[in-house]
């Protein structure tokens, strides 16, 4: 099992019925626990990650398969434990107090002022199936990075990740979007550390 991802043992019945119903398994991602290099950049500002907008599909815990022609749905027995928006959140949450870019790091619903604000638009997060090539987990967000006190705007970037699935079902996904989120999580921390830079 790979170490973003972790199956939390959940089995429901449907029912008293003498028949069990297929256990539904849950799952949820981790930040990596691999060392990375810390980044060269750090900031005495403080940095608040407001909650992410996404998707009215995204709201739910559901995992979401998408496949050619436009057919999507949701697996039946695989789930998250919370969230996509909120699972990458929390990775991202991760690396920046690991790496301690900002001085200091405020949830959404912190009463404290931020300099900066970290804005984002969930648009994808599902297992991608194209004919002819290996399925994928797939995300696509857009962060905005935003001066608080002049309200402008600092810097916007379009993430867009694809992962190969080892596998053409709910775990395959599962593990190609902890993956996935792995690679967000990087790419994201990266860019911030580029803002940092240009702004000392």
């Amino acid at each position: 099992m790979h170490p973003l991802a972790l199956i939390i043992p959940a089995v429901m019945l449907a029912g008293c019925s003498a028949a069990i119903s297929p256990a539904i398994h849950e799952y949820t991602i981790y930040p990596s626990s691999e060392k990375t290099a810390p980044a060269v950049a750090h900031s005495s500002k403080t940095l608040r990650l407001s909650t992410t907008k996404s998707v009215p599909s995204l709201a739910s815990r559901n995992l979401y398969y998408l496949k050619s022609g436009g057919e999507s749905g949701s697996y039946l027995y695989a789930r998250w434990s919370d969230t996509p928006a909120i699972l990458i959140e929390r990775s991202l949450s991760g690396a920046l107090h690991e790496q301690g870019l900002f001085a200091s790091l405020l949830t959404p619903t912190s009463a404290a002022q931020a300099d900066w604000v970290l804005e984002s638009d969930l648009n994808a997060f599902y297992h991608r199936f194209e004919a002819g090539e290996k399925s994928a987990g797939v995300i696509d967000i857009t962060y905005r990075l935003i001066d608080t006190k002049t309200k402008l705007l600092i810097s916007s970037k379009r993430f867009k990740i694809a992962t190969a699935a080892a596998s053409e079902d709910a775990k395959g996904g599962i593990d190609a979007l902890a993956l996935a989120t792995r690679e967000l999580t990087e790419q994201s921390t990266r860019w911030l550390a580029i803002q940092i830079q240009e702004k000392k």
